[in-house]
């Protein structure tokens, strides 16, 4: 099982390099994220009047406020009420000083109408589009598309977020020196209107992180988990005995490997969400461990006179329903995750169901058979000081079987105790008064 382990662990590393290191998120990387939806304008609108005059979309509703000198006027148009297009410009159209101009059919559902951070926007002379996203499962932009499209800008990340017809896409582009969010917003805007039209571009989701603050986010990453691998090791050297220690972080270092080897081979983004799976994989695993090791350590004490390599086998076999219980009962939970969630919540449970599988194989396969080398190792120090052969001949580890364990002399002593006591009779010599009264009886 080492070399299955060693071939994983090579595997994945091979793979990571190949495809130019980990995708690292904007939490690891100084640059710009953004989530756009390539949306058709449903329709414009325009305001000729003096008053201020805005559109939002909300709660399902498009939202038209008119600030004048009489105050606030709100006018909330539910999509349920008005449920095309037609109708929900008619009803704008009914507001003095404003006329709207579709550019789909009037027919088209207004639950369609797609928001975003252009919210709420001002109304004036010039033309304000208000975009639907589209709904033909079979006509669509593909991903391939609008890479293509950005092509000018290097090799920006992208991805593609819920249903591939919405044409709804995650752009991360790099900034290296720190100082070129604007141009990045801009450049990103222009080259997918080039592609599919002036204003159909909706973004929805904007971040920014700086190089220095990524890399102060890295840093504090790798220090907290080897902080974390740290005082695990004390902990279980305190509650244990060192050799168990060792084996335990071996076994977790093992886990944490594989775990990135998989993310890196297939590609996911490593963000503070991958480090929260990693640590709660640590977690996860490190408590498997050590039921099979308080079971080993109990079973030392119970099973002496027993080689090392037996008891470890026992203890494993005891434990091994618990083990297996636990972890199909959590990767239900985690498979159902992975499942029905979307974007960070699907990677993150995907990362879960990895380090439980490795977990669970690390606790039998790698934990225990280290323990194991750690006690032959020691044993064997132990036995070169006292001058005998490294390794015990067959005479000695026969002795060793037919001698009387400690639980087998608690059960003679229990069956000695358990047994009628015999109290045999006593003559014993009389004295003074006690001799005086027997004589006269």
């Amino acid at each position: 099982m080492f070399a299955v382990s060693v071939l994983v662990i090579a595997g994945g590393i091979t793979a990571t390099v190949l495809q130019d290191g980990f995708n690292l998120g904007i939490d690891f990387q100084a640059g710009l994220t953004q989530r756009v939806q390539i949306a058709p304008v449903g329709f414009s609108a325009v305001y000729d009047g003096t008053d201020d005059v805005t559109i939002n979309v909300e709660n399902e509703s498009l939202v038209t406020e008119v600030r004048g000198e009489e105050g606030v006027e709100t006018f909330s148009f539910a999509f349920s009420d008005y449920q095309t297009l037609g109708s929900l410009t008619a009803a704008l159209n009914d507001i003095e000083g404003i006329s709207t101009q579709l550019q789909v059919d009037a027919g088209t559902e207004s639950t369609l109408v797609v928001a975003g951070l252009k919210y709420p926007q001002e109304l004036t002379a010039e033309p304000s589009t208000v975009n639907i996203r589209n709904s033909d499962e079979d006509d669509f932009i593909i991903i391939d598309q609008v890479r293509g499209a950005m092509r000018n800008m290097g090799s920006p990340q992208v991805q593609v977020v819920g249903s591939a017809f919405h044409q709804e896409y995650l752009v991360r582009t790099e900034d290296p020196t720190g100082d070129q969010k604007d141009n990045l917003e801009k450049s990103i805007r222009m080259l997918l209107e080039k592609a599919f039209g002036e204003g159909t571009v909706v973004v929805k989701q904007s971040e920014y992180v700086g190089p220095r603050f990524s890399q102060t986010l890295a840093q504090q990453s790798i220090s907290l988990t080897l902080l974390a691998l740290v005082l695990i090791l004390v902990y279980i050297w305190f509650r244990f005995k060192f050799g168990y220690a060792i084996s335990a972080i071996a076994a977790l270092t093992h886990d944490v490997l594989i775990m990135l080897g998989f993310i890196g081979a297939v590609q996911l983004e490593v963000s503070t969400t991958t480090i929260a799976a990693v640590l709660t994989i640590i977690g996860y695993s490190l408590n498997d461990t050590i039921v099979i090791f308080d079971r080993i350590r109990e079973n030392e004490g119970l099973l002496q006179g027993r080689d090392i390599d037996e008891i470890i086998n026992i203890s494993i076999t005891q434990s091994l329903s618990r083990t297996l219980i636990t972890s199909l009962t959590t990767l239900l939970a985690v498979v159902a995750l992975y499942s029905f969630g979307t974007g960070t919540i699907k990677d993150f449970a995907l990362n879960l169901i990895v380090g439980i599988i490795v977990g669970t194989y690390s606790s039998v396969f790698i934990a225990s058979p280290i323990l194991l080398g750690w006690r032959r190792s020691r044993e064997k120090r132990v036995r070169l000081k006292k001058g005998l052969s490294p390794v015990p001949s067959k005479e000695e580890l026969e002795r060793k079987k037919t001698a009387e364990t400690p639980a087998e002399k608690r059960e003679t002593v229990k069956e000695s105790i358990a047994a009628p006591a015999e109290i045999p009779n006593v003559e014993r010599k009389l004295k003074g008064k006690r001799k005086s009264k027997k004589k006269k009886k």
